[in-house]
């Protein structure tokens, strides 16, 4: 399926059920694709919950240089007409925000930016990229600011190994032989994510609506500590962070804390799913 964005035609999936309780949009993370999440869908489907995930600018089925655009706010951009889509679709649900690593820095965009009437009821981040764990820093990092002037559109590595995604071989070989995960991307992408990186630190208390922070705390391509300072910057008592000690990036396919992780989202998604100011008294309660 497809849909229209800042004139291009991006492609999305949707995994439907009828009379569903709420709908869980999901933005995926940097070099993959919504094709991704089908597994994931299946259990939240078989829960009762309708999933909608694009593919977002550059990536999977979606056209546009793979790793490259051109202003990193436009990724949020893209998700807010996805989620007002997936509304208008929808019209009585409740609807919940599912980012993955890359994809979490563009849902928290999306929720403290948006550029459409795209309101959600809460966001879930999973392993959110807010700083990778092995960006380029000293030398390499100023040779990337020169080059994001002088050669914006330069393919390069984006360091992220495949090992290291989970610890589950048969998803490692899974995404190794997937034609369409990518491993670039650009001085320009770099820069602009750096700059959205940057506001959404600075402003945690932006994010008003309910969150549910999943962290595996041995992952390797994001620094998780990063992750916990930006959730103890968040407002209220409606916020919750659970974390994994032993897990990898991609808590979802971790074989030991998946099926943890897959309970304590449908749990934040069963409590949303009663009337909100029930909801909220639950969430507050120790």
């Amino acid at each position: 399926m497809y849909f229209e964005s800042r004139g291009f035609r991006l492609h999305y999936r949707r995994w439907w059920v009828e009379s569903a309780l709420g709908v869980v949009v999901v933005s995926h993370g940097l070099g993959e694709h919504s094709g991704r999440y089908r597994r994931l869908a299946g259990e939240l489907n078989a829960r009762g919950y309708s999933v909608y995930a694009l593919d977002h600018y550059g990536h999977g089925q979606s056209p546009g240089r793979r790793g490259d655009v051109g202003d990193f706010a436009d990724y949020a951009r893209d998700l807010c007409r996805f989620i007002r889509l997936v509304k208008h679709e929808n019209p009585a649900q409740s609807l919940h925000l599912l980012g993955h690593s890359m994809g979490g820095v563009i849902a928290c965009a999306s929720v403290v930016y948006p550029a459409e009437d795209c309101a959600v009821d809460s966001l879930v981040l999973s392993a959110p990229a807010f700083v990778g764990a092995r960006e380029p820093a000293g030398i390499e990092a100023r040779l990337l600011k020169l080059l994001a002037r002088v050669c914006p559109g330069l393919p390069l590595s984006n360091r992220l190994q495949a090992e290291w995604i989970c610890r589950d071989p048969e998803v490692v070989r899974g995404y190794r032989d997937d034609e369409l995960v990518h491993g670039r991307v650009t001085p320009r992408w770099f820069a602009g994510y750096q700059r959205m990186r940057t506001r959404l630190l600075a402003k945690p208390d932006a994010v008003t609506v309910p969150c549910l922070l999943l962290l595996p705390e041995q992952d390797r391509l994001v620094d998780a500590s990063a992750s916990h300072r930006w959730f103890d910057g968040l407002s209220g008592s409606v916020h919750r962070l659970c974390r994994f000690p032993g897990a990898y990036h991609e808590i979802f396919n971790e074989p030991e804390d998946g099926d943890r992780a897959l309970d304590l989202l449908v749990g934040h998604l069963n409590a949303l799913s009663r009337s909100p100011s029930q909801a909220l008294r639950d969430m507050a309660s120790p």
